[in-house]
């Protein structure tokens, strides 16, 4: 058997989903065999390693620049690799084509770009599932909860075993409809075919908020359960349980009556900036450095969540200030007295929240809100936003009652006393 025909029986192997085998059968392959990195690429591509695939892959497309299946490969290993930016660029490079539009639309809504999900999906003519999905799941992060969750029920109906799907609707069933809804939705995710475990722990996670017994979960994501039980002796009496992010920023900045400023922190395409611009009743402010993350957080790069320095267009009462909150905040406090009123902080990263609590202190008063956005439900969850918190709280003496949340989107609204 020949070294072509090596190559191309690891093709049929990556194609039939066996890349541990395909990977045997190159590994005695030398490096620089041409060819080579194209099948690498694609069998850690399959097996979701995303460094080693975009290690191989580009070096198959800076072989064959013009391969427009190398380049859509390339695309999707970027996206697994959570650079959805990178992912855009390559795949606008490409032809239109069914599979390049289904990488799109995903990437897109990755990116945050969620008007530009919904316009490819719909203009469509034969949308895959998947290319459903990537538009129910942007219609969440819109907000806009009845046309997601007829998208999302659309979708089942075509795909009936889909756990993603279901799982999807639950957050605006749970807005809409109530928590019974919300409550079948789950169980039905979990009931699914190759269901995620994460499922039941969310369910579990609502049971612990609700001071129900908690149902049975695996312990690969015991974190999503963890999380939500170190709210539980904070919870404020009459508190919330929301199913998307919009809902619970939209009640939360209803609740902060104090008068005084309407800050974000992490603005990055600006949705929950319109949010809060279309609530406030006031000048609202966004601060975000547009180049990403600033450091490594997780198995995520610095760099990533990067609009690549373009300001997003915001509403009339929005004011966007751009730079690191360390160079910025400052400079803007000075410029503007008063308490603080509300403050989304959706940095993600401890560092970033912890320049954001510690600069606030003198503002921060009782009837202050506070939602954070990466709060609780990650693997890191104790040294993320939560940790900066925790800190912030013990060095300040500050009281406080959780007053809102929202565990599918991680979210926590936070009342201080």
């Amino acid at each position: 058997m020949t070294g072509i025909d090596i190559l191309d029986q690891a093709a049929a192997l990556v194609a039939a989903g066996r890349f541990d085998a395909a990977l045997k059968l190159l590994a005695p392959f030398p490096e620089g065999t041409p060819g080579l990195d194209a099948q690498l690429g694609a069998a850690r591509l399959g097996r979701k390693e995303a460094k080693a695939a975009l290690l191989h892959l580009a070096r198959a497309v800076e072989a064959a620049p013009k391969d427009p299946a190398l380049g859509l490969l390339l695309a999707k290993a970027h996206l697994l690799g959570n650079d959805p930016g990178a992912a855009i660029t390559l795949a606008l490079g490409l032809a239109p084509s069914p599979e390049r539009d289904e990488v799109l639309a995903g990437a897109y809504r990755r990116d945050a770009l969620f008007r530009d999900c919904v316009r490819l999906v719909e203009a469509a003519q034969e949308p895959s599932d998947q290319m459903l999905y990537e538009r129910a799941m942007s219609l969440n992060g819109l907000g806009e909860a009845a046309t997601a969750l007829k998208a999302w029920d659309d979708l089942i109906a075509r795909a009936p075993d889909r756990a993603a799907a279901w799982y999807g609707s639950h957050g605006p069933a749970l807005d809409l409809l109530g928590w019974n809804e919300a409550d079948r939705r789950l169980k039905r995710a979990a009931a699914c075919p190759k269901a995620n475990g994460r499922y039941e722990a969310m369910a579990a996670a609502y049971d612990v908020l609700a001071g129900r017994k908690a149902r049975l979960f695996g312990p690969k994501h015991v974190h999503v359960v963890e999380s939500a039980a170190a709210l539980v002796p904070h919870l404020a009496e009459g508190w919330r349980l929301f199913g998307m992010t919009a809902s619970l920023l939209a009640w939360a900045l209803n609740e902060a009556k104090e008068p005084g400023l309407v800050l974000e922190f992490g603005v990055r395409r600006g949705a929950s900036l319109a949010v809060l611009a279309a609530h406030a009743d006031q000048e609202v402010h966004g601060f975000d450095s547009f180049e990403g993350l600033p450091e490594v957080w997780g198995a995520t790069h610095a760099g990533v969540l990067t609009t690549g320095g373009i300001l997003p267009e915001v509403g009339e009462n929005a004011r966007l200030h751009p730079g690191w909150f360390e160079d910025t905040l400052e400079p803007f406090l000075e410029a503007n007295p008063g308490p603080l009123r509300f403050a989304n902080i959706d940095s993600d990263i401890y560092s970033s929240a912890r320049t954001v609590l510690f600069g606030l202190a003198g503002r921060i008063r009782a009837g202050t809100v506070l939602v954070f956005d990466e709060f609780i439900g990650n693997r890191t969850w104790q040294d993320d936003e939560y940790r900066a918190f925790a800190e912030f709280t013990a060095a300040h003496g500050v009281g406080f009652q959780v007053i809102a949340v929202t565990p599918a989107c991680k979210q926590v609204a936070i009342r201080i006393t």
